[in-house]
C-alpha cells in the first residue's frame, strides 16, 4: 500500500474500502483498537453499573409532604450511587387508584408505590388493625406501637413479595361535613363517603345506619361538588391538599382514627440492585420518611387552624356522643376480627398499646 492509498486519519477516508486498506496496512492499530473497545465495553457492563430507575406511583398530589419525601429519597439515592439508581415519581393518581397501582406492580409496569391504609390492606390486611377508630389517643402511642409492630408488618409484606421501606403518615382523621355533626344521630340521613374497598368503614357505617357512598380518592372532590356526598373524613392537611375543605362547612373536633400509609417496592425490582445499593435505598427511605412524619404532624396542626380561618366551623361533640361513637366501634369489632384483619394483629396492637399506657412514669430529677 503506497502513501497515496493511506488515510492519515480514519475519519478522512470516504469509503469502506479505503478504511479497510488503511487498517489492513497497520495490524498494530487493529490490536490497539480492539483492546480499547473491549475495555470500554467491560466498563459499561460491570456489575451494578447499569442505571436502574424505579417507577413509583402514589395518590398523593404534587406539593404534598409525601411527594417531598419521595423526591428527597430519589435525590439522595442518585447521589450516593453516582446516578446508578433513582426513582421516577408519578403523583396525584396519574397511574390510577391504588388497586390499579397494585395491578401495575404485579405486571411490572410499576416497581413501587406510596399507599394509604386501604391500598396497603389489599397487600396485607392486618394494616387495618392500626386504623380501627379510637385506637390511639396521641402520637406517642402511635410511635411506640408502630415501632413494636414494624417487624410484624415487614414480614407480612415480604410474604406477599413487597419490600417495606417505611411508614408514611396521614395523621389523625376528622369528619368534614356540609352540616354540623356532633353525634351519631346527626349522621343519619347524610350521604357519607367511604373509601372504595375499605372493609372497616363499610361495617361501621352499616351498623350506624349511615348511607355510605363508596368512591376512590380522586372522585371525592367531584362527589362533594355535585352533592353526591355530604360527609368526608381525612386529616386536616390532606383536606387542604385535596381541596375537600372548599366544599364543606364544618369540621368535627374529634380525631376518630389514625391513618397511616407506607412506601413499598416490589421484591423483584429490589433484587435488581446490589446489596450496597439496596442498603442505600433503605437508609434514605427510613431517614426521609421519618422526617415526613414529623412534617405531617406540624402540617396537620397548622392546617386545622387554616381551614377554621377560612370559615369552616369547628364543632365539638359532647362526651356522651363521643362514648356513643366508641361503643359503635366496639360493637362492630366481632364482625371485623378475622375478616377485615386478623385477631392476631389486633391483639398485638392492643397489647403494645397497653404496655405503653402502663409504663411507669419516669420523673426527671
Amino acid at each position: 500500500m503506497n502513501s497515496s492509498e493511506r488515510c492519515p486519519e480514519p475519519g478522512a477516508c470516504r469509503s469502506w474500502t479505503a478504511h479497510a486498506r488503511y487498517w489492513r496496512s497497520c495490524p498494530g492499530r487493529v490490536l490497539t483498537s480492539a483492546v480499547f473497545v473491549l475495555v470500554f465495553v467491560l466498563i459499561l457492563v460491570r456489575p451494578g453499573s447499569a442505571q436502574t430507575i424505579f417507577k413509583i406511583a402514589t395518590l398523593a398530589p404534587e406539593g404534598s409532604n409525601w411527594i417531598t419525601a419521595l423526591r428527597a429519597i430519589d435525590n439522595e439515592v442518585r447521589e450516593a450511587t453516582d446516578g446508578a439508581v433513582g426513582l421516577k415519581i408519578y403523583p396525584g393518581g396519574v397511574q390510577g387508584g391504588e388497586g390499579a397501582m397494585i395491578r401495575r406492580m404485579r405486571i411490572g409496569q410499576l416497581h413501587g408505590a406510596g399507599f394509604a391504609g386501604t391500598g396497603l390492606s389489599q397487600l396485607f390486611a392486618d394494616v387495618l388493625a392500626l386504623e380501627t377508630p379510637f385506637t390511639f389517643g396521641n402520637y406517642d402511642e402511635v410511635d411506640y406501637v408502630l415501632e413494636q409492630m414494624e417487624d410484624y408488618y415487614r414480614r407480612g409484606f415480604a410474604e406477599g413479595g413487597y419490600a417495606f421501606m417505611g411508614w408514611v403518615e396521614i395523621g389523625f382523621v376528622h369528619l368534614l361535613s356540609k352540616r354540623p355533626i356532633r353525634g351519631r344521630q346527626e349522621m343519619e340521613g347524610m350521604k357519607v363517603w367511604r373509601m372504595l374497598e375499605d372493609p372497616l368503614t363499610g361495617v361501621i357505617f352499616d351498623r350506624a345506619g349511615v348511607n355510605s357512598v363508596p368512591l376512590t380518592i380522586p372522585d371525592v372532590l367531584l362527589g362533594l361538588q355535585t352533592n353526591l356526598i355530604e360527609v368526608v373524613y381525612t386529616s386536616p392537611a390532606a383536606a387542604i391538599v385535596l381541596q375537600w375543605f372548599t366544599r364543606v362547612k364544618y369540621v368535627t373536633d374529634l380525631p376518630i382514627a389514625y391513618a397511616v400509609g407506607a412506601f413499598l417496592i416490589d421484591h423483584r425490582a429490589m433484587d435488581r440492585l446490589t446489596d450496597e445499593q439496596q442498603q442505600v435505598l433503605r437508609d434514605a427511605a427510613r431517614r426521609h420518611l421519618k422526617k415526613q412524619r414529623a412534617v405531617s404532624r406540624a402540617d396537620n396542626v397548622e392546617a386545622l387552624e387554616v381551614i377554621v380561618d377560612q370559615g369552616l366551623e369547628l364543632v365539638t361533640p359532647p362526651q356522651e356522643e363521643i362514648e356513643e361513637f366508641q361503643l359503635l366501634v366496639h360493637e362492630a369489632l366481632p364482625e371485623l376480627l378475622d375478616t377485615a384483619f386478623s385477631r392476631e394483629s389486633f391483639d398485638l396492637v392492643r397489647s403494645h398499646l397497653s404496655e405503653f399506657r402502663h409504663r411507669p412514669t419516669v420523673l426527671n430529677p
